[in-house]
């Protein structure tokens, strides 16, 4: 029991606390009654409809009333609005509630008197790992009914002690539903000057002199509510309204800022922070990580302490803070460096929208670091774990303006915009047949913020969960999807460019698919999921607002599938360049290669809203374009088994080839030089030599990979988008005829080689011309009939013809002129036993 006893006596002294905070009493006399309009038509829109909205603020009292007048439409309505919830900062605000009505037939029963009034500690920003202290204060209102009149008065008296007498607010005069009466009174009876700003057709206030001080009064209804288009910037406001500060200018919100973080002490950083460092910038790049990374982000922000940082070497010591704490912290490491450091007071959603604002310390809702170094200006989140890249490379949001929090410091000031973070996909599909599987590849490299995302993703996430999401993300599109090893994440560069590189290995089981409503052609396709998933750009009809695009980015994909047969396709290729952004895709295909790629630049972050509908519908022309399908036209009977054109002309070819082959070796005898010493085969005789030996296994080879004789590919030919298919068909097949001569032309090389035939020198060179005459005459003939099937640029196309050249250069002359030649290849056809000595040898 006795150990319970702390733990009543913290409750007893909270409740006790508590109501000292929490009163039930009259108004205060400075006040002025407003009533809801009784003689206007209540809108049946919604379960409920506000018929007032009325705010009086007070800057001698420091109070704040606040008044609601609420008509309940409906079963939802009661849901809705049967609660009634204040919130409040019990550092520095005291609550009381003068009434709490319901009107119901004209009669004004009283809620407040009977009804307990509950307070809760509801951390609303605990997500966000920020403790702000606040209470909330419920009315549970009882019998509640549709046609009810709630109608309920408060008044927060007390304003944070920080603000040094300033004040500022914004007093809407429109919401997004409909009211029947807005009433907003400011008073003041002090010296302190008031400026207000009419934005968006704010009116104009009555000023009055009356007995409690000056006073700017807005009274109006706003039956025409406002309706905001989906997908609107942060920072977009369209309703009526006026801003007051008690702020002349920037610099006086410096003036009353910098106490708070200039009279807060000073620390040194630990010696293991910065050990080993090179120089100055590798220094402060630790100090920077250091405070990033090792000071946990956690903010208790009540009150003062909204405002105001804990000392540094408070923080140093707990390890943890809030965007203040940690700047000022890392102000401190840098000032302590020699380095020009300060803080930068940002507006995290108003961004550049924020140099329309009145001055006021409650314009900005973060802080940053920013210092110089090396006669250059830098900007740092602290706020920002596991970021990467050295200074020249740190990524930094676009906050667009910021106040520093410094001496003589007057004005916002620019913060620049970093570079575009870039993501660069490299996909490898390698098939294994036609209609099997294919292994799937993918190499993904992230620069910038994406990388700093990625980063923070891969050590926030298990490696089963981020296999299984990235498995899940592709199955949209391979069903059959299966991962053949973990994905392997590199961090190489955190402290240089800042890149990340991610490879994922994949097998995909079901690779094609059975064109609908043909049964026998098969398909496969290739999509930039991720291309996707990035420009989803949501619908909007009758657009009247701005557009909210993201934050700009590079995109880059580059698709390379591998087939197991050559593959004819037509080049293609596709470009959009806009204002806002920029898309081209291209395929090209070489050999049994296909490459498709992708490239995207989103250029801007927001679109006015007369771009918006072009926009939307050229990212329809991109989807429409970024699916990439091969089709093979051999799935049906009539297309699969063996080419009888094929084998007619392989047929042909090998019997031609066979006859003259024998005709050459029984009858083709060059009289061999009277001083032939018919020596061994050595010298550089040996280099040819290996290279006949492997000539007729390579031919083999390359016709029968080539898959000549296969029906589909012949048929293949004729459903090619080009001019001539026909001439492409016979290219194709006096490619299989001299392919074949020349396969039986190299076996006769090999007999005439090793048995030392007079007849080899010249014929050998007779095969090492035609064979680059025809490799050239092969290259100019595809790529006048299918210039897509020769990769632009690439050196690859050129490999045959430029070894069949250097064979030729090296070759012919030296059995043009090799005395070795001449000495080695003596022999001669056997000649029938009864010739004449004196006959020739042809």
């Amino acid at each position: 029991m006795k150990h319970l006893l702390p733990l009543f006596s913290f409750l007893f002294l909270f409740s006790f606390t508590t109501a000292q905070k929490v009163h039930k009493k009259a108004p205060s006399n400075w006040l002025n009654t407003i009533s809801h309009p009784k003689d206007k038509t209540f809108g049946e829109e919604g379960s409920y409809r506000y018929l007032l909205i009325d705010f009086q603020d007070n800057l001698a009292s420091q109070e704040r009333y606040v008044h609601y007048a609420i008509k309940i439409l409906n079963a939802d309505g009661v849901q809705e609005m049967s609660d009634i919830s204040v919130g409040f900062d019990p550092s520095f605000q005291q609550l009381t509630f003068h009434s709490a009505n319901i009107i119901r037939d004209g009669t004004v029963v009283d809620k407040l008197k009977n009804t307990e009034i509950k307070v809760f500690q509801r951390e609303t920003n605990l997500e966000r790992s920020l403790y702000d202290g606040s209470l909330t204060a419920v009315l549970n209102l009882s019998d509640v009914r549709e046609g009810d009149i709630i109608e309920y008065a408060y008044t927060i008296k007390g304003f944070n002690p920080i603000n040094k007498g300033h004040f500022s607010t914004v007093y809407y005069q429109q919401y997004t539903l409909p009211v029947n009466r807005i009433y907003n009174r400011l008073v003041n009876n002090g010296n302190k000057k008031i400026n207000y700003e009419k934005r968006d057709g704010g009116a104009e206030p009555i000023i009055l002199e009356t007995e409690f001080g000056k006073e700017y009064v807005w009274d109006h209804d706003a039956t025409d509510r406002v309706l905001y288009d989906n997908n609107v910037p942060f920072w977009y406001s369209q309703q009526k309204r006026v801003a007051v500060s008690t702020f002349n200018d920037w610099g006086a919100v410096v003036g009353l800022m910098r106490p708070l973080y200039e009279n807060a002490g000073s620390v040194k950083v630990p010696a293991e922070v910065v050990e080993g460092s090179k120089d100055k910038e590798e220094k402060i790049s630790k100090l920077i990580r250091f405070v990033q990374d090792e000071v946990r982000y956690l903010g208790f922000e009540s009150g003062i302490g909204a405002y105001k940082p804990n000392p540094p070497s408070k923080v140093l010591s707990r390890r943890f803070g809030d965007c203040k704490d940690k700047s000022l912290l890392l102000v401190n490491l840098l000032k302590n460096e020699g380095v020009d450091a300060s803080p930068l007071l940002v507006n995290t959603y108003s961004k550049d929208e924020i140099k329309k604002f009145l001055p006021s310390h409650n314009a900005f809702d973060h802080c940053i670091v920013y210092f110089n170094h090396g006669g250059r200006d830098y900007f740092v989140d602290p706020t920002i774990a596991n970021q990467g890249g050295g200074l020249s490379y740190m990524n930094f949001p676009r906050y667009g303006y910021g106040l520093r929090i410094k001496e003589n410091e007057t004005d916002l000031i620019q913060i620049p915009v970093t570079e575009k973070p870039q993501i660069n996909i490299t996909e490898t599909i390698v098939v294994d047949s036609i209609g099997g599987s294919a292994i799937f590849l993918v190499e993904s490299e992230y620069t910038g913020s994406r990388a700093d995302y990625m980063r923070s993703y891969f050590q926030n996430s298990t490696e089963e969960s981020i296999n299984n999401e990235y498995l899940n993300f592709y199955s949209s599109l391979y069903p059959g999807i299966t991962s053949t090893d973990k994905i392997r994440f590199t961090d190489n560069s955190r402290d240089g460019a800042n890149m990340v590189t991610i490879e994922e290995y994949y097998k995909i089981e079901d690779f094609w698919y059975t064109q609908p409503n043909t049964g026998a052609t098969l398909y496969c396709e290739t999509y930039p999921l991720v291309l996707e998933s990035l420009i989803n750009y949501p619908k909007s009809a009758k657009r009247t607002m701005p557009y909210h695009l993201g934050s700009p980015f590079f995109f880059n994909q580059k698709t390379t599938i591998t087939l197991p047969e050559p593959w004819l396709s037509k080049d293609s290729e596709f470009t959009l360049d806009e204002d806002s952004f920029y898309y081209k895709s291209n395929s090209r295909s070489v050999g049994s290669t296909v490459v498709v790629e992708h490239r995207y630049e989103l250029k801007k972050e927001t679109l006015q809203s007369s771009e918006v509908a072009d926009f939307l519908a050229k990212h329809d022309q991109i989807n429409d374009q970024t699916r990439y399908q091969l089709s093979y036209f051999g799935n049906s009977e009539a297309a699969s088994g063996i080419s009888t054109t094929a084998v007619i002309i392989a047929f042909l070819a090998f019997a031609l080839g066979l006859y003259f082959a024998i005709i050459i070796y029984k009858n083709y005898n060059p009289r061999p030089q009277a001083s032939c010493q018919g020596k061994a085969i050595g010298g550089w005789l040996v280099l040819p030599a290996i290279g006949l030996v492997l000539s007729p296994f390579v031919m083999g080879f390359q016709i029968f990979s080539t898959d000549y004789f296969g029906k589909a590919n012949w048929l293949g030919l004729q459903n090619l988008d080009i001019e001539n298919p026909g001439a492409l068909s016979a290219v194709l097949g006096a490619e299989l005829f001299v392919n074949i001569l020349f396969l039986i032309f190299s076996l006769l090389l090999v007999v005439l080689f090793f048995t030392k035939r007079t007849s080899l020198p010249k014929l050998i060179i007779g095969f090492y011309a035609v064979n680059f005459a025809f490799t050239l005459i092969d290259l100019f003939l595809y790529d006048y009939l299918i210039p897509s099937y020769l990769l632009e640029n690439d050196p690859s196309q050129y490999t045959d013809a430029t070894r069949s050249f250097i064979a030729a250069a090296i070759w012919i002359p030296y059995f043009l002129v090799s005395d070795r030649v001449k000495n080695t290849f003596c022999n001669v056809y056997p000649q029938k036993t009864n010739m004449s000595p004196n006959e020739p040898v042809i």
